[in-house]
């Protein structure tokens, strides 16, 4: 294996110290299956047919499915994607982070009641929908559907369990070596995606900040400004790859936006051309960083 740039006592001392490992699970009802191709008449070779049919048309099951997307969206926001289902968080925002998933929970809790109080009257009217595809199999008991729901997260320390070094020093060794260049991609993904979240928001307030083809200012929503705000309030604790030539923009970003809203925006003219030259600076800076990073091999989970 080659030899890592940062030592691995190095990269586990500062991740102990600076983040943990936030595991989120979501768990959801499904609500389609297949359908056998014998089912379906069509002039073509069955053996490459794959279909599937809708069982659930609900409001109330399409509200958990976009509290969940909240959810993931808003972590995205705080939090540094590693695996499939993990994220770093930095310390400092354990307390406030667990305060809004706790609110998150019963958010959900109440949207899985109101679903489960549906499920009845649904079961029938997907009777009447799906006709001859209908299966009453599909439709598992009420206190099965309920245990399909689930929201659970838990903080974990980076490294590798101590333990394990007084059953075998060999595997103990080669798992931190492989911790260590986990975190070492994760680190290059990180920055990557920092980047390219930074340019998107700084380039759309650009944009807004040019005039229409009238000649007259865009309608520039408050959210340009909270959108890209969040970014620069979280950043110091998300920058865990050390990125000093992000920071060199967000701290340029950080000047022009201080003290400012989207209403002195929308009503001052010289406030608008300031921030569009200044923003409209870092964005080409943005531009140019997010072209010499290498392709992500992730993004925020749907």
């Amino acid at each position: 294996m080659a030899a890592l740039a940062i030592p691995i006592e190095v990269q586990e001392q500062s991740l102990s110290q600076s983040t943990v490992i936030l595991q989120v699970k979501f768990g959801l009802l499904g609500d389609s299956r297949k359908v056998s191709a014998s089912q379906v008449e069509v002039d073509t070779d069955k053996q490459l047919l794959r279909v599937a049919k809708k069982i659930l048309v609900s409001v109330e099951f399409e509200a958990i499915r976009q509290l969940d997307r909240k959810v993931k969206k808003y972590l995205d926001s705080v939090c540094v994607p590693f695996e499939t289902g993990t994220r770093f968080l930095a310390v400092p925002l354990i307390e406030d982070v667990d305060r809004k998933l706790r609110e998150f929970e019963r958010e959900r809790a109440d949207l899985v009641d109101r679903f489960l109080d549906s499920y009845p009257t649904l079961c029938e009217s997907m009777s009447d929908r799906l006709r001859v595809l209908h299966n009453p199999t599909d439709y598992p008991p009420i206190d099965m559907v309920k245990a399909r729901f689930y929201f659970t997260w838990r903080y974990v320390a980076y490294g590798v369990p101590g333990q394990l070094k007084t059953i075998s020093g060999r595997i103990w060794q080669e798992e931190r070596e492989k911790a260590a260049q986990r975190f070492a991609e994760a680190q290059t993904e990180a920055q990557g995606l920092l980047r390219e979240s930074m340019s998107e928001l700084v380039n759309h307030m650009v944009e807004r900040l040019d005039a229409s083809e009238n000649g007259k200012p865009k309608v520039f929503k408050k959210s340009t400004v909270a959108n890209l705000g969040d970014f620069l309030a979280t950043f110091d604790f998300r920058n865990i790859a050390n990125d000093t030539e992000l920071k060199e923009q967000v701290d340029k970003a950080r000047v022009l936006l201080a003290g400012v809203t989207a209403e002195e925006i929308r009503t001052t003219a010289d406030l608008r051309s300031r921030l569009k030259t200044g923003m409209s600076e870092i964005g080409t800076k943005l531009d140019a960083m997010v072209i010499t990073m290498p392709r992500r091999k992730f993004r925020p989970e749907e």
